[in-house]
């Protein structure tokens, strides 16, 4: 019997790909968690085949989950499951450790794909995600701006984008609020923005 753990902080979000899981999987165990506190006791209680992780969740620093699920649970696949796109954030997980990278606007049919493969110990890559693989150290990366920042700073990238203050990162990433100040700066300086709002608009740009 397969063992999934479903993490998303969205109740009907679980219950949809919970279903889409029991259609492609007949026998398996799915725990579901919608935190990061829920998904760390999950782990620490049973070993998964499959973690479908929501990178979105908040207050959750992504960067360190994958990282500690990574050394911790190397037998875990972990298939991210994200509503932001491919250029943004898709390289650097599966470069981190996931075995997939799929977006929330995926269809029905991708989503089944991405979830047999990465349960069948293959990777999932789609058209697009497999495109930006090829092409990383092309010009195709240079008109990306966000493949300038590390991974710390697409971490606060996310954070800023979802209304979070500079207090509040730096208490859910644990860090001082003139590291976090300075980070900002240079997330402002590598993407040639200006003020919050220009970030928010050059992220759904890449939605498009």
């Amino acid at each position: 019997m397969k063992s999934i753990l479903l993490t998303d902080e969205c109740s009907i979000i679980r219950s949809g790909i919970k279903s889409l899981i029991k259609d492609i999987c007949l026998q398996v165990k799915i725990d579901e968690a919608g935190n990061e506190y829920e998904i760390a006791r999950f782990l620490k209680a049973r070993r998964y085949d499959l973690i479908i992780l929501d990178i979105d969740i908040p207050e959750i620093d992504f960067a360190n989950l994958m990282n500690w699920i990574r050394i911790s649970y190397p037998d875990s696949r972990m298939l991210i499951f994200s509503m932001y796109p491919e250029e943004i954030y898709g390289v650097r997980c599966m470069q981190m450790g996931a075995k997939g990278y799929l977006r929330k606007t995926a269809s029905i049919d991708e989503i089944k794909l991405a979830i047999r493969n990465v349960l069948d110990g293959r990777k999932y890559i789609s058209s697009g995600l497999g495109e930006l693989i090829l092409n990383i150290d092309s010009k195709h990366k240079a008109d990306n701006p966000f493949s300038r920042l590390s991974v710390r700073e697409l971490e606060i990238v996310k954070h800023l984008n979802e209304g979070k203050s500079l207090p509040g990162i730096c208490d859910i990433l644990k860090i001082q609020y003139s590291t976090a100040n300075t980070y900002k700066r240079r997330i402002f300086d590598k993407l040639n923005v200006h003020t919050l709002y220009s970030l928010s608009q050059l992220m759904r740009s890449f939605h498009m």
